[in-house]
């Protein structure tokens, strides 16, 4: 057996700790993103009890984090025979809870944002023709057609999340395998 100079509580806490970073990154609360990292290295159902204390986190900070991944369906809520306490499992395929998380963070962030951007565009649409104002006029043309870009591209999101994980697999490898060294 090789000797590692790094135990496996270091190991561990450096993913544990990066992973919450990559949160961090998404915009997501860098705790969450740690007790998520715990959930899916551990591999099996753990107590919320058992997240504080390998985490060193309050109760009532994993309570609220664990409730954020349920909903965000990164986890699910189980119970074990003989055991009254709740159990979180992390969902293990990373396709199936990376695009729970993508259209969770669409359905809550992105389309509140474009019927807002809609409805700019109307109204700017709208009083530009009943009033003649050409300098309006062009602002809605501008409006219109960014609008249009953030239709195309979330449309594109959302066909994305449509795709099956396999399909989806090869052609990220491919696209992958086309890019250039270096």
């Amino acid at each position: 057996m090789i000797r590692s100079s790094a135990s496996r509580r270091e190991i561990e806490d450096r993913f544990i700790n990066e992973w919450g970073l990559l949160a961090n990154a998404w915009g997501v609360s860098p705790l969450l993103g740690r007790i998520h990292g715990l959930l899916l290295l551990m591999g099996r159902p753990m107590t919320a009890e058992e997240v504080c204390e390998r985490l060193d986190i309050s109760r009532a900070s994993a309570s609220v984090q664990l409730n954020a991944i349920l909903g965000w369906g990164l986890a699910r809520r189980m119970y074990l025979p003989g055991d009254r306490r709740q159990h979180y499992l992390a969902e293990p395929e990373p396709w199936t809870w990376f695009r729970r998380a993508v259209r969770v963070r669409k359905e809550r962030e992105f389309d509140p944002v474009i019927a807002g951007l809609n409805e700019a565009a109307a109204e700017a649409q709208h009083v530009a023709h009943s009033s003649g104002d050409t300098d309006l006029g062009g602002e809605a043309e501008r409006l219109a057609y960014l609008l249009k870009f953030v239709r195309l591209f979330f449309g594109g999101i959302e066909t994305f999340l449509q795709i099956e994980p396999g399909a989806l697999q090869a052609f990220l490898k491919l696209a992958d395998e086309e890019k250039p060294d270096g």
